[in-house]
C-alpha cells in the first residue's frame, strides 16, 4: 500500500465506549461473518431477511470480561480483535484468554497491520493464550502460525482436530 510501519499510529480502541466505535463494529461484523461463512460447514448462514446468524455481537458488547477491540491506524478503523477473558464459558479452563475473532479490511491485509496489531493485543493481555483456526482457512492458518510462531519464538503447541486447529502459549 506504499505505507510504512514505522510511522503510523496504531491503537486498539474498546468498541464499547462510543457510540461511533460500537456502530462501526456492528456495520462491519458481517463482513466477517461473510469471510468466514466460506470456511465453517454452514455454521453462520443467511437467514429470510439477508442477516447474519447466529448473531453473537450483541454478546461482544455486553460482556464486562470480554474485550471487542477495534485496530485503529491513523485514525481509520481497519479491523477488530474479539478477546474472552477468563472465566469465559467460551474458553478451555487453563486459559487467561482466547482470540475469538480477529479481522483486517481486505483493502488492509498483507500490509503487516495485523500482524502489529496481534503483537499489541498480546502485549496488552498477558497470561495464557488460545486460539481456534478453523482447518479450511489455509490463509488464516498460515497467518496464525507465522504470527504465534514469531512472537513465541516458536514456544507453543498445536493441535490438530477434526473442527479446528488449536494454538496454546504464553505471553
Amino acid at each position: 500500500m506504499g505505507y510504512g510501519k514505522n510511522y503510523m499510529q496504531f491503537s486498539l480502541l474498546d468498541a464499547r465506549h462510543t457510540t461511533v466505535d460500537r456502530t462501526w463494529l456492528t456495520n462491519v461484523y458481517p463482513l466477517y461473518l461473510h469471510d468466514l461463512s466460506e470456511f465453517d460447514d454452514g455454521y453462520y448462514h443467511l437467514n429470510e431477511q439477508g442477516l447474519w446468524e447466529p448473531d453473537h455481537l450483541p454478546s461482544w458488547l455486553d460482556e464486562e470480561d470480554d474485550w471487542p477491540l477495534l485496530i485503529v491506524v491513523d485514525g481509520q478503523r481497519i479491523g477488530f480483535a474479539l478477546v474472552n477473558q477468563a472465566p469465559s464459558p467460551y474458553m478451555t479452563p487453563g486459559m487467561d484468554y482466547r482470540m475469538s475473532e480477529f479481522f483486517i479490511l481486505r483493502s488492509w491485509r498483507r500490509s503487516g497491520v495485523g500482524q502489529r496489531a496481534v503483537h499489541m493485543v498480546f502485549d496488552r493481555f498477558r497470561g495464557q493464550w488460545e486460539l481456534s483456526v478453523l482447518p479450511r482457512n489455509l490463509s488464516a492458518l498460515g497467518f496464525w502460525r507465522r504470527i504465534v510462531g514469531e512472537y513465541t519464538n516458536g514456544h507453543y503447541t498445536e493441535q490438530i482436530l477434526k473442527t479446528a486447529v488449536r494454538q496454546c502459549f504464553r505471553t
